[in-house]
């Protein structure tokens, strides 16, 4: 059985290799997410700690911006949570090139709805930052790939620390699951919020790896980065193997996703150098839209039917000041890119906000037989803020005209007619005075019976 002073040296360890180089704004509200949790009704308390200190409390208040409904330095009245622990992850959609994953273990699995809706909760506070936040509840045993994530780089922040020996669970530690030396078990991965081209070819080459039972759990590596680690072998492997196209898009996700997390930052600056990679940006979010969509392009290949997006939540490094919306023999496309066309306008128009060349600042222009609404600019955003809290479908006012579907981060076009009718989640996107279209096509059709007369 192992001490808690170990296991504690090795949260310590484990978490030194991000805390420190988090923004302190996002470092103290990863530190803050237990009394998060504790705060107001429903109460989700947490195995050994009080619901918040004194210095807890007064940052809460500044967070939340108002008098937290929590005491502090009292235990909670109930315990729901054994084990919280955190995964920062890389991501292109965070402002802090940054996202976490919360690991809430459960004391029963009768709580997990209602834990669920506080880390819900909790979501919203780390949106007002800008860091996208995911949670995963349970009782346990957890898949191997996350076990092996949680002992690279997990943070406990409260609870009992974990362990991979069932007999080594004790009153300061909880057995999380098996961590065998090879990983050879494919698990539903937590459904993320965001999609880039790099995470999903590496997301890819673990599930070719593990495929082929050759992806080992390494937990440390010499002068290796613990969030790099998973990668090296498969690199190594494309490497003794001379698959020139494999090894240059690894290197290629490695630098897009990691060069700005900032835990890996210093890292990737030295295998950029080793790598002779100097001209790759450290920020891929700084290039410009048909540059980001080669690059897309080349890594991801677009599938059938798939709208032309380098990234989900759309960067904001793309908006442009003006966008016209322009008819080409039957197609519709954007002036100023030439990137997409298609034949309906409001699926051009949508795929402009969800690719980013739309924003808030954005001045849309269209033909005036077209008779788009004034408000077509918030009608899109509004799109996409129905997606990010949950939406998986867009369908237009014209409900012959297909609708716009969101799979795992990607977009797909489907022309079939009277999507409404369809399952799933559905936002509907009115760009079009509907009301003046059928007055014009009244008075087309009395000028045709006039003639008649």
């Amino acid at each position: 059985m192992q001490s808690a002073q170990v296991l504690i040296q090795r949260n310590l360890q484990r978490a030194r290799y991000s805390l420190p180089f988090f923004d302190p704004g996002l470092r103290d509200l990863i530190t803050l997410i237990p009394p998060l949790l504790s705060e107001g009704s429903p109460s989700v308390g947490i195995y050994g700690r009080p619901g918040c200190s004194a210095r807890e409390y007064k940052l809460l208040a500044g967070y939340l911006g108002r008098k937290p409904a929590i005491i502090a330095d009292r235990l909670p009245d109930r315990v729901l949570i054994e084990s919280l622990i955190a995964l920062p992850m890389p991501s292109l959609a965070g402002r802090h090139s940054t996202s976490l994953m919360l690991v809430c273990l459960l004391r029963d699995e009768d709580y997990g709805e209602e834990v669920r809706a506080k880390i819900a909760s909790v979501a919203q506070v780390f949106e007002k930052i800008g860091t996208p936040l995911t949670g995963v509840v349970g009782t346990g045993p957890l898949g191997q790939l996350l076990v092996y994530d949680i002992m690279r780089t997990g943070i406990v922040l409260a609870g009992k620390h974990p362990v991979t020996n069932k007999n080594a669970a004790s009153d300061a530690c909880i057995y999380i699951g098996g961590l065998p030396g090879i990983i050879t078990e494919m698990h539903e991965p937590a459904r993320r919020r965001e999609w880039n081209p790099f995470s999903h070819y590496l997301d890819n080459q673990t599930a070719e790896f593990i495929r082929k039972k050759d992806y080992p759990s390494a937990l440390s590596a010499p002068s290796a980065n613990p969030f790099i680690i998973p990668y090296l072998h498969m690199l190594h492997h494309h490497e003794e193997h001379m698959d020139r196209g494999q090894i240059e898009k690894m290197r290629m996700s490695l630098l897009g996703l990691f060069s700005s997390f900032p835990p890996t930052r210093e890292f990737m600056q030295g295998l950029r150098a080793a790598w002779k990679m100097d001209s790759v940006p450290e920020d891929f979010r700084g290039l410009d839209f048909t540059g980001a969509l080669r690059l897309r392009k080349w890594i991801v290949p677009l599938e059938r039917d798939e709208l032309p997006v380098f990234s989900w939540p759309p960067s904001m490094s793309f908006e442009l000041d003006r966008l016209d919306l322009v008819q080409e023999r039957r197609n519709w496309g954007i002036a100023q890119t030439r990137e997409f066309r298609h034949a309906h306008a409001w699926v051009v128009l949508t795929w402009a906000a969800l690719a980013g060349l739309a924003g808030r600042a954005t001045r849309i222009t269209a033909p005036r037989e077209l008779h788009m609404k004034p408000s077509a600019r918030n009608i899109l955003l509004e799109g996409i803020d129905a997606l990010l809290l949950g939406k998986d479908s867009l369908i237009p006012q014209d409900h012959l005209q297909g609708a716009i579907h969101l799979k795992e981060g990607r977009f797909f076009f489907s022309s079939g007619p009277f999507a409404i009718l369809e399952k799933g989640n559905k936002h509907c996107i009115e760009l079009f005075e509907t009301i003046k279209k059928k007055a014009l096509l009244d008075d087309i059709n009395l000028g045709k019976d006039r003639k008649k007369e």
